[in-house]
């Protein structure tokens, strides 16, 4: 298995990311169909499975142009999309008129700008990764990276979504640390958004519900005023047992559980598949994560091995943080599943970032690059 996978980490990591889509549609199509009948007005129990169908198969296409396209095209032009995805992040912010909202509708599809600034920071920072290795320091030359950071953390927070911000922050301030960033700066910026943060939560009480729901959470999942939510998906964990009530078995998905079919896919389908598809959706996780390890660690440059870095952290740091949620590990942070979860803009820049991540492993396997590495 090991061999295979240094052999051939792009495949594993395509193979992975197709078998959770397609997992993902079933899941949702299960999970979904009792909520659609209580929509206004109501919908046929197919509704959001055949949604999730249409955008899985413009994944699939958006997956496969950015495996064969060059990944350096896509960080030679990071200034002009982290503008982008800035104007998009504002057009939501203009569109929701101070109402609390995340997505643009386009076409009668929801399309979320925030998932979009995830790729286009990463490549952003990669090329900045590339333009300073091995100068000596100077925080002038961060300048725009840090600007454009801010700027994506301050407009998203605004939407609101503390969860999609902090997990921005973490992979950003990762990669500065493998950027080389000096620690005593990293420091600095953990500790003004740790702050910030605190300031938010206990200063203007910005979610603070959701944090006294966790603390009572953790000490007793029954009592009074601990989370809703966590609590129907524990039962939704634990009654799944070993292998599952079956496929539409499930009795959690009928309005007791909310979010099932969004947040909380990882319950529903741990309920009708049991210990059996909960191992197995970790073990498509965890090939994701060694495949990609394997492609940006042997990247034929910086720009490479930076941007396979920075997507795979994105994807691998997210799908934990939703799954903790789903365990009562974290507190409720509104984040999806990546690739199982409905919703198509998250399926579709995640798929994307797989393209792309197999992308620099194609670039590292060609001939001519193969004989540059060895004439430099």
């Amino acid at each position: 298995m090991i061999a295979l996978l240094d052999r051939h980490p792009d495949k594993i990591l395509i193979l992975s990311a197709l078998a959770l889509t397609m997992l993902g549609v079933i899941v949702i199509y299960s999970a979904s169909g009792p909520y659609c009948q209580f929509l206004n007005p109501p919908r046929p129990t197919w509704h959001y499975m055949m949604r999730q169908a249409v955008w899985a198969c413009v994944a699939l296409i958006a997956m496969f142009v950015a495996y064969r396209l060059n990944y350096h095209i896509i960080v030679k032009y990071s200034p002009i999309f982290i503008v982008c995805a800035i104007v998009g992040l504002l057009a939501v912010l203009v569109v929701s008129g101070g109402e609390i909202k995340r997505w643009i509708n386009v076409g009668g599809f929801t399309f979320q700008p925030s998932e979009f600034f995830k790729i286009a920071l990463v490549a952003f920072m990669a090329r900045m990764a590339a333009k300073n290795v091995n100068q000596e320091f100077n925080l002038k030359k961060y300048a725009t990276v840090l600007a454009a950071m801010a700027a994506g953390a301050l407009l998203i927070i605004k939407e609101p979504d503390l969860g999609t911000t902090a997990l921005v922050m973490s992979v950003a301030v990762a990669m500065l640390f493998l950027a080389g960033f000096p620690k005593k700066y990293i420091a600095i910026i953990a500790v003004v958004f740790g702050a910030a943060a605190c300031f938010l939560v206990f200063g203007l009480k910005y979610e603070i519900d959701r944090i006294d729901q966790y603390g009572i959470t953790l000490k007793d999942p029954l009592a009074p005023g601990a989370s809703y939510q966590t609590r129907q998906s524990l039962v939704s964990l634990g009654s799944g047992g070993v292998i599952g009530k079956g496929l539409g078995n499930g009795g959690q998905k009928h309005l007791f559980l909310p979010a099932r079919h969004t947040d909380f896919i990882l319950s529903s389908a741990a309920e009708e598949g049991g210990f059996v598809i909960v191992s197995f959706i970790l073990m498509l996780f965890g090939l994701i994560g060694w495949s990609g390890y394997r492609i940006a660690k042997s990247a034929m440059d910086v720009e490479g091995s930076f941007f396979a870095w920075g997507i795979l952290l994105f994807i691998i740091l997210q799908a934990t943080i939703n799954i903790g949620v789903d365990m009562g590990v974290f507190p409720i942070t509104g984040m999806t599943l990546p690739f199982l979860s409905y919703g198509g803009s998250s399926l579709l820049v995640c798929s994307v970032g797989i393209g792309m991540i197999a992308s620099v492993a194609r670039q590292t396997r060609s001939p001519r690059h193969y004989f540059q590495r060895i004439r430099g």
